[in-house]
């Protein structure tokens, strides 16, 4: 049997280790998304009032000023017709895609190690 890590040790060791879990308690905890967001949170999107045409904008956004839920609750998306992919990428950071089909309705949710699962950027691709 695996010994279990102290409440003493809660500082050191990471709540969830193994993503699929932690993405899971991320979508439906608002308290758990507070917890495991990077301060700041680098968040990417378009400012479509831009002219001659709409131009992506990178801010650095203090925790504080995040609007909470960062993330919708992946296993309701799909009754409100989105779809979300979970992809491995480079620096084994993790991405996850959420769309609605036939728009420009998509967001990319960047998690990496540091050294616990955290979201680390968000990218709203809509226009």
């Amino acid at each position: 049997m695996a010994s279990q890590p102290a409440a003493t040790d809660a500082a050191s060791a990471c709540p969830i280790d193994a993503f699929d879990a932690f993405i899971e308690r991320f979508g439906r905890e608002i308290a758990f998304q507070e917890l495991t967001t990077a301060d700041p949170l680098v968040v990417e999107r378009y400012d479509t009032t831009a002219e001659p045409e709409p131009r992506r904008v990178v801010e650095d956004v203090a925790l504080a000023n995040v609007v909470w839920p960062v993330m919708p609750r992946l296993d309701l998306i799909g009754g409100i017709g989105r779809t979300y992919d979970i992809a491995p990428i480079a620096d084994g950071r993790v991405e996850v895609q959420v769309r609605t089909s036939d728009t420009s309705d998509q967001q990319r949710y960047v998690f990496g190690r540091s050294p616990c699962w955290q979201l680390q950027r968000v990218v709203d691709e809509s226009i």
